[in-house]
């Protein structure tokens, strides 16, 4: 099969390789994946142009690597898995990529277009109704309806997926190997959507300015959103201002780190020291968190207190928990609103930041926190990951898979949220190996 064919003389070529040409055209040079007969022209046609395919043995993992790709790189990860029950595979690892925040496109074939017609030999084996799944889950998905369509088809889900979410392009086979009018050019660059938080309106600032001027021990938390927003020096000016603690989600983690206001992890996985801190603070402000179980530990971490929840999507406000306060906007853009705005205070207005706290945090040690249960024979994870932040590089991206026995991230550091990265977001143990 002749695979990489150029444009003809008539100004066409194979979609397969219209398509490669766009993704080499938007700077993708890496794709992740599993080789399937109805996506192999296409595979075959990126390697041709100098795209690298990394191939998985495992649907679920090609799609965990494009995930934990963009995780590393903050670019868009690209997967190909074919149709089927190839798709049905991955369903775990998309399922996983939609929840993860990441920028993931999953290129997929699907059935022939014309086998929607009356009179054509079956069955298809290979029937597999994905639209329909991947709807019912959640997933957006693209659909190149004729060759004509495939590019632009493309170009709307990249950008979709450039923006944080997870998409899917379906291509039928017969579409895919269909020829298709290049006189246009395809996307040139990214890929990314880029779309304007939403202005915060005045009366929630004004009120959660009011809150806090009432508040003596504020608490900030930082959730990924506020790291993807670079929303961190102003979060901490904030801190400074106001004399209140900061803190993070699990994605968040040490956004704060070095700061001798951080207190770690809010929620299950928090220190003795940061329960007290946060029992006894009197108004939250949550910047880009979700305030899901794990940072809620269900509901019972955070005190019945005042909260103040920013996030860049209103739906997102209130969803898991709830909000006295809600601020849609931009996490930074709101943290230098209320930095701007928010009386100075003296230290005697700043409990929270007492020599006698801040020397605690100072000198708080993840070893006293608990009493090892290692023995001859086995080790405590906590142990374990302990002495793995002393020996692992300070330069480092930490993976964790699913299973009672990996929560231990509170006890190996990194530099900031992006060399985190933790493969929970649909429950489904071993994903952590692709990513």
């Amino acid at each position: 099969m002749t695979v990489h064919r150029g444009t003809q003389a008539n100004g066409t070529m194979t979609v397969y390789q219209a398509i490669a040409s766009d993704i080499k055209g938007m700077g993708i040079y890496i794709v992740f994946g599993l080789m399937s007969d109805d996506i192999c022209p296409l595979i075959a046609t990126l390697d041709a142009m100098g795209i690298e395919f990394c191939s998985a043995r495992h649907e679920n993992n090609g799609i965990m690597m494009a995930v934990g790709y963009a995780a590393a790189s903050r670019k868009l990860g690209v997967a190909m898995v074919g149709r089927g029950p190839a798709m049905a595979n991955a369903m775990h690892g998309i399922m996983a990529a939609s929840r993860s925040g990441q920028r993931v496109l999953v290129i997929t074939g699907d059935a022939p277009a014309s086998s929607h017609t009356a009179n054509r030999p079956g069955p298809d084996i290979k029937h597999y109704a994905a639209s329909a799944v991947l709807g019912a889950a959640g997933i957006r998905t693209f659909h190149a309806g004729t060759p004509g369509s495939a590019r632009d088809a493309l170009a709307e889900a990249s950008a979709y997926a450039s923006a944080g979410q997870t998409g899917v392009l379906l291509i039928p086979t017969d579409i895919l190997m269909g020829e298709v009018n290049v006189s246009r050019s395809g996307p040139e660059k990214p890929l990314r959507a880029q779309l304007s938080p939403p202005l915060p309106q005045q009366p929630s600032l004004d009120l959660a300015l009011q809150l806090i001027d009432r508040s003596r021990t504020p608490l900030i938390i930082g959730g990924y959103g506020a790291y993807n927003a670079g929303a961190k020096e102003a979060l901490q000016a904030l801190a400074e201002r106001t004399g209140a603690l900061l803190a993070t989600t699990l994605k968040g983690k040490d956004l704060f780190h070095g700061h001798p206001a951080d207190i770690g992890i809010v929620g299950s996985s928090s220190t003795s020291l940061a329960r007290a801190c946060i029992e006894g603070s009197d108004c939250i402000l949550a910047f880009g968190a979700s305030l899901n179980s794990l940072t809620t530990n269900s509901g019972s971490a955070l005190p019945p207190v005042p909260i103040i929840h920013i996030d860049t999507d209103r739906k997102n406000i209130g969803r898991w928990h709830r909000a006295d306060v809600a601020i849609a906007g931009d996490a930074k853009a709101v943290a230098e609103e209320l930095l701007a705005r928010a009386s100075a205070r003296p230290a005697d207005r700043k409990p929270h930041h007492s020599a006698e706290l801040l020397q605690r945090i100072r000198n708080f040690s993840h070893e006293s926190d608990f009493a090892s249960a290692s023995t001859q024979r086995t080790c405590d994870p906590r142990t374990l990951a302990l002495k793995l932040d002393q020996m692992l590089p300070v330069d480092r991206h930490v993976i964790y898979d699913g299973g009672n026995f990996m929560a231990v991230w509170a006890y190996i550091s990194v530099a900031h949220p992006g060399r985190f990265t933790h493969t929970l977001d649909f429950g489904s143990i071993g994903l952590s190996l692709g990513a």
